[in-house]
């Protein structure tokens, strides 16, 4: 998988036969790899049917995948105005920049393609409060002592007191009450990430995408989610929909690269389906090496690292 330190020979070194080889199991899930064209992830009916068309060759960090874009999904995961909107005292401006990506090249470039586009979000109901696990309540409700103001550039576990963690002012379930959205017009906030609350809707530049597509052919669709990952056990409207419309191949945008969008990741790598991150259309308000471990572990373990900028090259050689 790649890793620091001196390996075995049989572990590094090249083989001699470099041709082409059917990766997993050719009656079931598999891709084609050769040495000049990288990873085939179309999934056609067996190994040697007729190339699929039309494919889209999108260029990962290490290697070409292609893919077939009515096989695959564009996900963007959590870009709500809990994080992002500034009435509720956000300003994470590598949260701005992702959504700004994701709004000027990887959304465009999948409409283009007629690529599915997905939200996923968090959002939680009073039934889910009842069967929460105090891990999830501890992530939300509590913060942190700070020793440095500076702990975000040091080392794991650096950087903090020994004074454990604080009860935030408000947690998951809770009012917010009324915010400003300019100098004429309040919203009620709502209940901390409950659904359906405003603070739990989509920021607004993507809410107003959202919208607009619903009068396309191929409308985006929005799932909740109750845990960090969607598409865990205990979530299965996603992969529900993945399944029914036979999307094998998701591209994941979205916040927190290292918290819910690895967790989605993680789980679809563990369901069979094809991971390419677009890194540029994520980010995260963790310390800097959170975010190099994601980016590293889907450059070889986890499937692909790619770009929204790479996608939307592709998609233009269509």
């Amino acid at each position: 998988m790649g890793s620091v330190g001196k390996q075995p020979d049989w572990r590094t070194e090249p083989r001699e036969d470099q041709s082409p080889r059917i990766l997993g199991n050719p009656d079931k899930n598999f891709w084609i790899w050769s040495k000049e064209n990288g990873y085939d992830l179309t999934h056609p009916p067996k190994p040697d049917s007729e190339p699929i068309e039309p494919r889209l060759r999108l260029q990962c960090s290490l290697t070409p995948v292609i893919i077939d874009p009515a096989k695959t999904a564009l996900l963007i995961i959590d870009l709500q105005n809990y994080d992002l909107h500034k009435a509720l005292g956000n300003n994470n401006q590598n949260f701005y920049h992702a959504e700004k990506t994701i709004l000027e090249s990887a959304i465009p470039a999948a409409r283009k393609a007629g690529i599915q586009i997905i939200y996923l979000t968090t959002g939680y109901s009073d039934d889910d409060l009842l069967e929460m696990d105090p891990a999830v309540f501890r992530t939300f409700d509590f913060n942190p002592d700070e020793e440095d103001p500076n702990w975000e550039n040091l080392r794991p576990g650096e950087g903090f007191s020994d004074k454990g963690e604080y009860r935030n002012k408000k947690g998951i379930g809770e009012e917010i009450g009324e915010v400003e959205l300019n100098k004429h017009t309040k919203v009620n906030a709502g209940r901390v990430l409950i659904r359906g609350s405003w603070n739990s809707q989509l920021h607004d530049p993507l809410a107003k995408s959202y919208e607009a597509s619903q009068a396309t052919q191929k409308p985006d669709v929005h799932f909740y989610k109750n845990r960090s990952s969607g598409m865990c056990t205990r979530m299965t409207d996603l992969t529900e929909y993945l399944e029914e419309h036979k999307l094998k191949t998701l591209l994941f945008t979205g916040i927190n690269i290292d918290q819910c969008v690895m967790g989605t990741l993680q789980d679809a790598y563990l369901k069979g389906y094809d991971t390419i991150m677009l890194k540029d259309g994520c980010a995260t308000d963790s310390p800097a090496y959170a975010n190099k471990s994601v980016e590293f572990n889907c450059l070889r373990c986890w499937g692909f690292l790619s770009t929204c900028k790479n996608f939307s090259e592709a998609v233009s050689e269509l």
